[in-house]
């Protein structure tokens, strides 16, 4: 106990802990009495009112039991109906478990009542009321049945419906009085805490006003001594509460020594005082000394200033222009000039002036190279020039005036004279210093002049890499360490379709949204620049992606970039692959047609095929499947020949013999052909035109007729007529293949000469083709140099237009004697051969020479010139065909003689390529080199040359 005390009376801050911790645990205590009695208030009513509920929710199910008794027992003298009488006794258990339910929850003299009326009504209606009613029914007695209700059955049902009500009212009335009784104690527990917080905070004022009162009234006492003392500054002798242990008692002991200490300290101030009397006169005469080195530093401090937003003006722009003018500027007011001028010694004497006209300027740079600042050049030192000023110069003054001219040179790395400025000040001479220290400005000038050519430098740089990544075919990005982008080239800023000002130094955030607004599969690309962002992987990963409302297709890959070997910063590239996707569409289009259009026939050879190996058939049944197996394999070898012509076309291996041709002939040809395949088809050839003759390959012309024909035919499935229309264009003639059919979409259109392309039609998907076909129409025309276009309207038909140039000399066919006297010369080693070819070339009405053997061809050619030669490879002596062909081509006198080689040899292609005009492969028909030789000689003679020389073109893409 003793030490409690002792603890409680050295501290004041233990005596306020212990009155507030007494304080705050009697506030809790209080507190919580209150807390818990209005807990328990709270649970002795929920405790009450889920009683009542369980109770009333018993009495409502009891009601509904009776209610669905009396029902089911009207419903049954109403109706009959069995199910109603069952109904009635299954309701009577029903009632029983719910008065047992009931039984268990019944808490007043009131519930037992209300039990008791219950079981005797339950007896009462189920074992005699309802089973006499149902009797009486059941015997058709109506009456008797009638007499039960009258004599009080009705009633009693009533009286019972009554009672229940009632006690589901008193239940309620129960939940209500409960709750009325929480309130009233609610309402009570709420007054007494108001009461308690009340009486709480009187012993709070009460304790505090205690606690001032032991801490103030000491240190009252304490300061009036401290002023007392202060006032008259004598010592007297202060009684303090000294036997006080805490800190009052402390602070008024160490009071008491503080002034005894003072006492005894006074007389050594006073001696210290006059000490410092006398060292106040040293400290006044040095004072005067301090305020002239002040006005000295003041000056020193103006001139920095002035430096400093010198190097301030020439150090805030990279404009070369603008440092001039501030250069000039600041040096001005550094100097007190009143004008001055600087010169960049450049190829474009850069210049900036202040204070001088532009009439002065123009005079100063047309005599830099010989004025008197040439001194400048020579010396490298600057120099002043004193100067009598002109009128103009002194404005209202009268008496003569002087101004002082200083030329300054601003020297290179390498001390070359890079710049000269020169400025005058009116009364007073440049000194030596001043110079010296306008030389130091000098070199900063020289220092923003380098910054200013390597900005320069770099900046060209700068945009001679941009201009280079801008005219890369790829969108190419550099971006920092943080996905924040350094640089783009205008190929991605175009497919971000964003400016690439706005786009440089954008966030990391900003530029991948404007490009994945750009994109469909943004997930992806997101997850993408993540990986490469935020860890790093790049160089291995590969992205494609495809633009919004657009058909292109892009690959992006990354790179890390390094600088030594620190990594700076990711290289993005962006590829338009497009035509490389459309290329494995393409051919996963193909692969797919392949194995569909070619199994298709494939497997009807193969099943029947295997129908006539494996079963005895009738002749005109075999006869059948032989033929369906011959159209199959016809179908079958089309297709691969479609496939041939265009992998033929893409390569370049395709040949075209381009001759004079009446496509009339070739078209109706065609349609004979494809007469037996549409029977409910017509055919109707239109001419507008007689000039039909085009310069062309009749076999390729003749493919391509039949397929434009031929699809006519498929895509009008119901028949129609099909029309060839001949017109006259400008110095062309056009071909119209005009049907009846299903028509072509518009938005089809377009891409209908692509390969593999097939319309997206249900109607149309059910004919069979490759897509092949309309793709080598296009190749074959525009090869001719010519154009297929297409019209349609679906539902009514389509119309493709072929336009060919025109020929517009008779043919061959037309003029018999256009062969009389050419001379024509037959190389050929078989007698017998040669009579042919000699008798069928004179009837054409040429003039023919024969000749086995190579060199004597040579020697009757250099005697006269012939005007076509028929050579064959295999002749009589040591020279071959080919010897001879090449010597023909070797001289310049004969090179233009057409040659037609006539062989066994199937070597068409070294023919062609060695100069040959055309070849025929024996056995041929006579005719045919005649026809050869007048259509060359007819191309020779339009213009005077062989037009077209009949040798292999081949078909690039």
């Amino acid at each position: 106990m003793k030490r409690m005390n002792e603890f409680f009376q050295t501290s004041l801050r233990n005596q306020f802990i212990g009155l507030m911790s007494g304080f705050i645990v009697i506030f809790f205590i209080g507190a919580a009495c209150l807390l818990v009695y209005d807990q328990s208030l709270t649970n002795e009513y929920q405790v009450q009112r889920d009683q009542l509920n369980r109770k009333e929710d018993v009495a409502e199910q009891l009601d509904r039991d009776f209610q669905k008794a009396f029902f089911d027992a009207r419903g049954y003298l109403a109706f009959g109906r069995q199910e109603f009488k069952e109904s009635i006794f299954d309701q009577e258990k029903k009632v029983a478990d719910t008065v047992t339910k009931l039984r268990e929850l019944q808490t007043e003299s009131e519930d037992q009542l209300f039990l008791r009326d219950v079981e005797e009504f339950s007896t009462l209606y189920f074992k005699e009321m309802v089973p006499n009613v149902i009797s009486y029914f059941e015997k058709g007695d109506s009456e008797a049945v009638k007499d039960v209700s009258a004599d009080g059955a009705t009633a009693t049902i009533e009286t019972f419906q009554t009672q229940l009500n009632m006690y589901v009212d008193s239940i309620e009335q129960s939940k209500r009085n409960a709750y009325d009784e929480l309130k009233r104690k609610e309402s009570l527990s709420q007054t007494a805490f108001v009461i308690f917080i009340f009486l709480m905070l009187l012993v709070l004022m009460r304790m505090m006003r205690m606690i001032a009162k032991q801490i103030g009234q000491p240190l009252n006492q304490v300061a009036s001594a401290a002023e007392q003392i202060a006032e008259n500054e004598s010592y007297q002798q202060w009684s303090f509460e000294n036997k006080r242990k805490d800190e009052i008692g402390k602070m008024s002991r160490a009071f008491e020594k503080m002034i005894y200490k003072i006492q005894e300290k006074e007389e050594h101030l006073l001696a210290q005082n006059e000490e410092l009397v006398a060292q106040q006169d040293e400290l006044e005469s040095q004072q005067s000394e301090l305020e002239h080195l002040l006005s000295i530093t003041k000056n020193r401090e103006s001139q920095l200033e002035r430096r400093n937003e010198f190097i301030r003006g020439i150090s805030s722009s990279l404009n070369k222009q603008e440092v001039l003018e501030s250069i000039v500027k600041s040096m001005s007011h550094v100097m007190d000039a009143t004008r001055g001028m600087i010169v960049l010694m450049n190829d474009q004497k850069s210049s900036a002036s202040f204070g001088i006209s532009e009439k002065g300027v123009m005079q100063f740079l047309t005599y830099i190279n010989n004025g008197i600042h040439q001194r400048l050049f020579d010396s490298r030192e600057p120099f002043s020039l004193k100067r009598e000023m002109t009128p103009s110069e002194k404005g209202y003054y009268e008496e003569t005036l002087y101004s002082y001219d200083l030329f300054l040179p601003i020297l290179s790395v390498d001390q070359q004279v890079e710049a000269i400025m020169v400025f005058s000040r009116f009364g007073q001479d440049f000194t030596k210093q001043e110079r010296e220290e306008y030389m130091g400005l000098g070199k900063q000038i020289s220092i923003s002049l380098q910054k200013i050519t390597i900005f320069e430098e770099s900046e060209t740089n700068r945009q001679l890499t941009q201009d280079i990544l801008n005219n890369i075919q790829e969108g190419i990005q550099l971006i920092d360490m943080d996905g924040n982008n350094l640089l783009m080239n205008t190929k991605l800023s175009a497919l971000i379709e964003g400016e690439i000002d706005e786009l440089q130094q954008t966030c990391y955030q900003t530029w991948k949204q404007a490009l994945m607004d750009r994109v469909e599969n943004k997930e992806k690309l997101d997850e993408y620049y993540e990986t490469i962002v935020k860890d790093g992987k790049t160089g291995k990963h590969l992205l494609t992606y495809h633009l919004v409302d657009s058909k292109e297709v892009f690959q992006v890959y990354s790179e890390s970039l390094y600088r030594g070997e620190e990594q700076i910063g990711t290289i993005f590239v962006h590829r338009n692959i497009t035509k490389e996707f459309e290329v494995d569409q393409m051919k996963s289009e193909f692969v797919s047609t392949v194995s569909h259009e070619l199994r298709t026939p494939l497997s009807s050879v193969l099943g029947f095929t295997e129908l006539m190996l494996t079963k005895e058939l009738k002749p005109e049944r075999t006869k059948k499947y032989l033929t369906t197996i011959y159209q199959e394999a016809k179908r079958l070898t089309s297709l691969i020949n479609d496939f041939l012509d265009v992998q033929r076309m893409e390569s370049g291996r395709q040949t075209f013999e381009r001759k004079f041709e009446d496509v009339v002939p070739v078209i109706q040809q065609v349609i004979d052909t494809q007469k037996v395949n549409a029977p409910y088809h017509s055919f109707n050839i239109a001419r507008e035109t007689d000039c039909t003759i085009v310069l062309g390959d009749r076999d390729k012309l003749s493919q391509a007729f039949t397929n434009l024909i031929s699809n006519a035919i498929k895509y009008s499935p119901d028949g129609g007529t099909i029309t060839i229309l001949f017109r006259e264009g400008e110095e062309s003639i056009l071909i119209d293949i005009r049907d009846e059919g299903l028509g072509i979409p518009q938005d089809a259109i377009p891409n209908l000469f692509t390969k593999f392309y097939r319309v997206d039609n249900t109607d149309q998907r059910r004919i069979g083709g490759t897509g092949l076909g309309l793709t080598i129409v296009k190749e074959i025309i525009e090869t001719h140099d010519g154009e297929i276009s297409v019209s349609s309207e679906e539902g009514k038909g389509s119309v493709f237009t072929i336009c060919l140039p025109m020929v517009t000399i008779e043919t061959y066919k037309e003029d018999e004697h256009c062969g009389e006297g050419m001379n024509i010369i037959v190389i050929e080693d078989d007698i017998n051969l040669a009579s042919l070819l000699k008798a069928e070339l004179s009837d054409s009405g040429f003039k023919v020479q024969h000749t086995p053997s190579g060199r004597e061809a040579l020697t009757k050619m250099q005697e006269e010139k012939p005007d076509a030669v028929v050579l064959d490879i295999m002749l009589e002596g040591s020279m071959s065909g080919w010897d001879v062909l090449e010597k023909i081509k070797s001289d310049q006198q004969l090179a233009q003689i057409p040659i037609i080689i006539s062989s066994a040899l199937d070597e068409k292609e070294k023919g062609l390529t060695l100069g040959a005009n055309d070849y025929l492969v024996k056995p041929y028909h006579p005719s045919k080199l005649s026809k050869t030789i007048l259509h060359l000689l007819l191309k020779k003679g339009v213009d005077g040359e062989i037009l077209v020389p009949v040798e292999e073109k081949r078909v690039t893409d």
